[in-house]
């Protein structure tokens, strides 16, 4: 079976495409220039750092310096492409625009303290426009954020019933899927963000179809996996003995590394075989996972277990 493919772009969050044509426009390029200016004074900002990010992988991301005049020029840019501007004292941000529809860009820098003594204010400015870069966190909710923050997201929060629960639960839509998001926490605070997929087909086929339009959406904006493990088994589905029934079997992970940030596209499946409304062990058991983590706030206060001290073979024999 062959799956269709949509596009994927994002920084740090999914934004599907609408398939094949949008994935056409993606490739097309323009030139373009810019400047980086305050957002409060419209004072032009020099030597403003731009990241240019290609939309898909294998080409290299450019990096430009604004002039003395806060200007920079893009040269030649595809129209799906991803700019991130940054600069000392400011609020990084990320520039994206489906197709670009101008030559000439005005990017407003806003500064991340007023300068002033007002604490609260500050501490506001610095939860609110995390820059939404996985290096800084999910979504713009920043990795060491404590459990008990707000959470500001599309998404609709689920009812905790558990006081004592590390896990902040959240249920939507990404782009095509509908899901659960949950967002862990440990000693450290937030570390990670783990994304189930709710899977309506039962066809093993499809749901490694699915697991590979994630995978090329991801890779589109990381790059190919760092790793990869596929594993199959299992009676054909041409299989149709009902009173010996079994299960196929797939299991499939990819590894992404954006430092600091680890990302994982996990799919554990077990289907049964033949499909029949007389199951003689109900229901199928079905895992697509993505989950997006930050190893440098993996810290627990638990003890970890003591080692078990196993005899040696010469001591029992």
């Amino acid at each position: 079976m062959r799956p269709t493919f949509f596009t994927l772009l994002f920084l740090s969050s999914f934004a599907f495409g609408q398939g094949m044509t949008e994935e056409m426009a993606c490739a097309d390029a323009k030139g373009g220039k810019g400047t980086v200016v305050d957002s409060n004074s419209s004072t032009p900002l020099a030597g403003a750092k731009v990241l240019i990010k290609p939309y898909g992988y294998g080409d290299e991301m450019k990096e430009l310096t604004s002039d003395n005049n806060g200007k920079f020029d893009f040269g030649s840019i595809g129209l799906c492409d991803t700019i991130t501007v940054s600069m000392n004292g400011y609020i990084t941000i990320a520039v994206v625009d489906e197709p670009w529809d101008t030559d000439e860009w005005t990017i407003e820098l806003s500064a991340g303290n007023d300068g002033g003594n007002n604490s609260s204010q500050t501490a506001e400015v610095s939860q609110q426009n995390v820059p939404a870069s996985l290096e800084s966190g999910y979504k713009g909710f920043a990795w060491g954020t404590p459990a008990g923050s707000n959470i500001s997201n599309n998404f609709n929060s689920l009812p905790t019933t558990d006081s004592t629960t590390t896990t902040r639960s959240f249920t939507g839509n990404l782009g095509l899927d509908s899901v659960v998001v949950a967002y862990a926490f440990a000693d450290s605070g937030f570390w990670k963000v783990e994304i189930d997929f709710v899977v309506n087909n039962i066809d093993l086929d499809s749901q490694i179809a699915h697991f590979r339009r994630l995978e090329k959406n991801i890779s589109a904006v990381y790059g190919p996996p760092n790793k990869m493990n596929q594993q199959e088994s299992g009676p054909s589905g041409s299989y149709s003995n009902i009173l010996e029934q079994k299960f196929a079997r797939a299991f499939y992970r990819s590894t992404w590394s954006v430092t600091p940030v680890v990302i994982e596209l996990f799919l554990n499946s077990s289907v049964l075989v033949p499909e029949t409304d007389l199951a003689i062990f109900s229901g199928n058991f079905i895992s697509l996972k993505l989950v997006y983590y930050n190893p440098d706030y993996m810290h627990s206060s638990q003890p970890l277990p003591e080692p078990e001290i196993i005899p040696s073979i010469f001591d029992i024999y």
